[in-house]
């Protein structure tokens, strides 16, 4: 066959990632770092409080979550996990 010069019209459709972000209370110091630093106020400090009667950060809104990870790098306790997955479902489970 001869070589082609044929291109798609249209580019395909990108799929928008989802990421899960996911705190773990106990392991939280309520430093508020998480909260200052992303970027679409995704973390917040919540009214409930860990075994040490400290206010930790919770997930506010999941689905704003672009998966830049800014959150999970500034936490100095590591308390902050963000991964990716398959849809918006498991993002907010």
């Amino acid at each position: 066959m001869f070589p082609s010069n044929r291109r798609p019209i249209l580019a395909p459709p990108k799929t928008k990632k989802c990421y899960r972000v996911a705190v773990d209370g106990e392991q939280c110091d309520g430093c508020r770092l998480c909260t200052l630093f992303c970027p679409l106020d995704v973390l917040e400090i919540g009214a409930d409080t860990n075994r040490r009667m400290i206010h930790h950060a919770v997930v506010a809104n999941p689905l704003n979550c672009l998966g830049c990870g800014q959150c999970q790098r500034i936490c100095p306790t590591a308390a902050i996990f963000v991964n990716e997955v398959e849809n918006q479902l498991e993002a907010l489970a």
